[in-house]
């Protein structure tokens, strides 16, 4: 099963409805809101089924809401904490998304494949190169020691976007 059957999965077993429109508000390309009486809808671009990058990037940030977010996040930006409480959401629905996406086992295969680029990460695990780059972004944030380790590689994430893999000899 690729990467978005396994979204469209986890959508089917949460009750989600899926559906395609021509326009959403503020330039965005996907949209989470539950409605009464019918559940929950995630809305994206009918265009966006072309691109499969892009596709499975905003279904999984969209999934990311359903499973994060509490409460109606569509406002106006009125002032300085409505901005930061849609960068927290959107945050939150972002890291929801590649720890879903993107398995630590997952990078930890794909290194044993000797894949030393984010688009070789990406190529191999059949996702888009944006999510390889936030979860290494979202494990460097994580972590105060400046490195993870994989299995028997240690990762050295001190100088995103460059990553220093290491293996114990």
């Amino acid at each position: 099963m690729d990467t978005l059957e396994k979204l469209f999965q986890i959508a089917a077993d949460e009750g989600i409805i899926i559906d395609y429109t021509d326009s959403l508000p503020n330039t965005l390309q996907g949209l989470h809101i539950h409605l009464q009486g019918i559940g929950h809808i995630i809305s994206i671009l009918h265009y966006i089924k072309n691109d499969k990058d892009a596709f499975i990037e905003i279904l999984s940030e969209e999934l990311g809401h359903y499973f994060t977010s509490v409460g109606d996040n569509l406002i106006n930006i009125e002032n300085y904490r409505d901005y930061l409480k849609i960068c927290k959401c959107e945050k939150q629905a972002l890291n929801w998304s590649v720890n879903t996406v993107i398995k630590n086992i997952d990078l930890e295969n794909s290194f044993k494949n000797n894949c030393a680029s984010y688009y070789e990460i990406a190529e191999f695990l059949n996702v888009p190169e944006k999510l390889v780059i936030e979860k290494f972004k979202y494990l460097a944030s994580k972590n105060n020691t400046g490195y993870i380790e994989l299995g028997e590689y240690k990762i050295i994430l001190t100088n995103l976007p460059n990553i220093i893999v290491y293996k114990e000899i």
